[in-house]
């Protein structure tokens, strides 16, 4: 898969033994972020995942090309929302594509630790990361965005229709969401043309869980909601979206995930007319 991440000139803010040991303290990372002097976020002795490394390059080389096609070919002069941004991989990608500014968030202090240390090695005056609670947003506070992000959340989420509700009140034309789907294969096979959500109850974590680059806001049990694709579709329809498309995953080498129908990503706008190059699978009525 072909890098889509820039080389970076060093910064003069850490020394290269400064940097690493910050990231070293920091790690693991959930995304594997491009730092100056060659360094990375991803740490292999610290890793507990491969998924760590994959996961961000994997998410661009399979959406990012659909993501500028909705945003009209670029980035260039957009707000850009970030939500549960974690350790700010997909904020800083967004940033260093051309946008005006971006905003991640997440409710994990950890984490916008780690994309702090992130936003200054790689010194990008367009961006900002803030712990917040999505419920928190505040159109009247944070303004609209022309792309928001809502990627790895949309199945972690207690109120999964009064959180997209939220976001839809931030999101001015384009959001794009990436997200587990529900792991019961009957219904991915045969009912998927209703809209579902599986309940789940899911043990919290503590430092040594193998997942704690994405778990660690969840310290004690917690309840949420997988969908499958038709009820995210149905849930962005009703959120006030008009045109959505389901990503098919055409490039090699991604996650199994993504070709067996347990992972998804969707493009939704509600002003197509603003962006009237992306050409979309599935048109609501």
């Amino acid at each position: 898969m072909k890098n889509l991440q820039p080389s970076i000139p060093p910064t003069e803010k850490k020394t290269k033994s400064e940097l690493q040991a910050a990231v070293e303290r920091l790690a693991p990372f959930h995304h594997a972020i491009d730092l100056p002097y060659g360094l990375s976020t991803y740490v292999p002795t610290a890793s507990r995942q491969d998924r760590e490394r994959t996961r961000m390059q994997n998410l661009i080389d399979h959406a990012w090309p659909s993501i500028l096609s909705a945003c009209g070919g670029s980035l260039a002069g957009k707000r850009v929302l970030d939500v549960a941004c974690n350790c700010g991989g997909f904020s800083v990608h967004a940033a260093r594509a051309g946008a005006s500014y971006v905003l991640g968030i997440d409710i994990d202090p950890h984490y916008i630790e780690q994309a702090n240390l992130v936003k200054e090695a790689v010194d990008l005056h367009n961006l900002d990361f803030q712990q917040l609670d999505l419920m928190e947003l505040d159109p009247s506070k944070h303004g609209a965005f022309d792309l928001v992000l809502f990627f790895g959340i949309l199945y972690h989420l207690e109120n999964p229709v009064l959180s997209l509700k939220r976001i839809s009140a931030l999101a001015s034309n384009v959001l794009a969401v990436d997200t587990t789907l529900m792991k019961v294969p009957i219904i991915n096979r045969i009912l998927d043309r209703w809209p579902m959500w599986h309940m789940r109850r899911v043990a919290g974590v503590d430092s040594a869980a193998s997942n704690i680059t994405t778990s660690r806001w969840r310290p004690e049990e917690f309840c949420q909601f997988s969908p499958n694709s038709r009820a995210v579709i149905s849930l962005l329809e009703y959120s006030g979206f008009t045109d959505i498309e389901r990503l098919k995953p055409t490039v090699t080498g991604l996650e199994k995930r993504y070709y067996n129908g347990r992972r998804a990503t969707f493009i939704a706008i509600k002003n197509r007319g603003s962006y009237p190059g992306i050409r979309l699978a599935h048109r609501s009525r």
